[in-house]
């Protein structure tokens, strides 16, 4: 009874910022030790499996901006994190995540600290807040275990006073029991014989944070989590004098700060302009040819810190030099690629598009097809909401339209677009073919409203197929699939599966291909040699001598062929 009681006199009865910080940082670690376990829940056997990877990036990001924050004010903790995890959202796991934080931090507005009842209606705005962030809400997934984990805090703390830490432990409690039963919600969880993957991330962080809470786990002691580093920049060789050529980034502490007011002082200063943050913190990043000038206004405003400026002229003459000194005068992008006429020669274009794209090819394709800024992203490498607001706030333009081309980048751009000052707009591109058939209908003549309309018509138009390996052994519907075996998905869906890659291929075609087909493009990967595919291209024209067949060199990661039917 004697230790009983001294546990009891060690809880806390409330919670405080530093506590908020400190247990939110050890359950960033906890999630990014053990994404690669919330990864292999991925019910389909593709090398696209990144739950883990983005939900962990996510969190990573809102702990980078609470390296600086120190204050036992709770709401100002909790502000600080929803907007990191908001910046640096990663696909639909991490943008729900961030949405979960920003929910988790308006329950818990203008308190000092937090009792146990005033944690459980966190949790309870955290769930809601989810909910209402996606269109369509799924059960059996993380939106699922977060209710759980709020209505159980919100039922205990209706019949007594609880600590924290008695709320969080009913709250994971409730959690892992609802976490367990997804897979007897979504059958395809069943199927698979996994629970949820998001949910798996959910509950790790909480359990994390709850373990940190109680003294389980100290991170003082060990190296802190690997923190995210800022967004690339778009990387191209520059003819010519380059305008606003220093990349200048800060942090303004103070007080009243006004992100608006900011954004509006410094934006005749130079351009890409991005200003976000809130009455204690606001992040600047502008370039410019006059840093001096914006960081002596944004000094009067409040503390200036992590300042960074880079002569991005020099980085790139650098860059591209020992590119071409590695590549017998054969020039490689791996990073972001920038049209450099949409950006760079001073004129305001009235659409600007950005486009997420894996592979050097297909980024040539989408560049010459008049995207003005391609961020190199796709399946495993999902974009931050902060990298496509960066990309959109590169072009000089009116309005911007993003092509996520991937289903998982759609919820991240749709972020993006409300935190942009432009007017920005999203064109749910699901498929590389998608994305090619939207710029294929963008006319410049025509108004931003028309050229919605247009290409999202133009999507009706294509038809996408995928061919990709499976990393594990298992069924899909049908179809046993051995680990190894070359896959085929039309649409998303697994149609074939088998170890020759050209009767995958063929048969993944019969499911795309119908009498009114006139059309096959078919993009080649980086993992298939051109020779092969020449061969299986002589096949498909052979098998389907009523279309047209054209082959391109697309340089995507992990999928053999990319391919459409029109």
């Amino acid at each position: 009874m004697r230790n009983e009681s001294e546990r009891e006199d060690k809880k806390l009865q409330v919670l405080n910022g530093l506590d908020l910080k400190r247990i939110i940082t050890v359950a960033a670690q906890v999630l990014d030790d053990a994404k690669e376990e919330v990864n292999a829940l991925n019910v389909f056997p593709v090398p696209d499996g990144d739950t883990g990877t983005n939900m962990a990036l996510t969190l990573k990001s809102a702990i980078r901006d609470l390296d600086n924050l120190d204050t036992e004010n709770i709401s100002k903790v909790a502000a600080t994190i929803a907007r990191g995890s908001l910046m640096g959202a990663r696909g639909n796991s991490g943008v729900i995540l961030s949405q979960y934080f920003r929910g988790f931090s308006d329950g818990l507005a203008n308190l000092q600290t937090a009792n146990g009842p005033q944690l459980a209606r966190a949790f309870d705005l955290a769930a809601k807040t989810t909910y209402k962030a996606v269109m369509k809400p799924v059960e059996g997934t993380m939106l699922t275990v977060g209710r759980a984990v709020a209505e159980a805090c919100m039922k205990a703390v209706e019949k007594e006073d609880l600590s924290p830490e008695e709320v969080w432990r009913i709250g994971i409690e409730a959690g892992a029991a609802a976490l367990n039963n997804t897979p007897n919600i979504l059958p395809v969880l069943k199927e698979a014989g996994v629970v949820d993957a998001g949910g798996k991330g959910l509950l790790l962080a909480l359990e994390g944070a709850y373990k940190a809470l109680i003294g389980e786990i100290d991170l003082t002691a060990e190296k802190p989590a690997e923190t995210v580093g800022p967004v690339q920049e778009g990387i191209t060789r520059i003819a010519g004098v380059l305008k606003n050529k220093y990349c200048t980034e800060f942090l303004i502490k103070g007080s009243n700060l006004n992100a608006d007011q900011i954004r509006q002082a410094i934006e005749s200063k130079g351009d890409s302009v991005l200003v976000v943050g809130d009455e204690q913190v606001v992040k600047v990043h502008i370039h410019t040819d006059h840093p001096g000038q914006v960081l002596e206004y944004c000094g009067q405003l409040g503390d200036l810190t992590e300042i960074a400026i880079d002569n991005m002229k020099l980085q790139n003459e650098m860059i591209t030099d020992d590119k071409l000194q590695q590549n017998n005068n054969v020039v490689s992008f791996p990073l972001n690629k920038v049209n450099q006429t949409a950006t760079h020669n001073g004129e305001t274009k009235p659409i600007g598009i950005v486009a997420v794209v894996p592979g050097d090819g297909l980024s040539e394709i989408f560049t010459s097809l008049g995207v003005d800024y391609v961020i190199h992203g796709g399946q495993t490498m999902n974009p931050s909401t902060e990298e496509i607001v960066h990309a959109v706030e590169q072009i000089n333009a009116e309005a911007v339209i993003i092509l996520p081309n991937n289903k998982n980048v759609i919820f991240s751009a749709q972020q993006a677009k409300d935190l942009c000052a432009k007017r920005v707009e999203v064109v749910a591109t699901r498929t590389i073919p998608q994305g090619i058939a939207a710029m294929v209908g963008f006319a410049e003549h025509l108004s931003l409203d028309e050229n919605l309309a247009a290409m999202e018509q133009e999507l009706e138009n294509v038809r996408s197929g995928e061919i990709t390996f499976a990393v594990r052994s298992t069924k899909a519907g049908e179809i046993d699939i051995e680990e190894q075996d070359y896959i085929g998905l039309a649409e998303g869906k697994i149609v074939t599966a088998g170890r020759s890659l050209t009767a995958v291929g063929l048969e993944l075609l019969d499911n795309l291909v119908d009498e009114d087909s006139s059309l096959i493009s078919i993009y080649v990967g980086d993992n298939q040699d051109m020779q092969a595919a020449e061969e299986f291209k002589a096949l498909v024209e052979e098998k389907f001598d009523f279309c047209e067949v054209e082959l391109y060199h697309g340089g995507q990661p992990l999928y053999f062929y990319i391919m459409s039917v029109e």
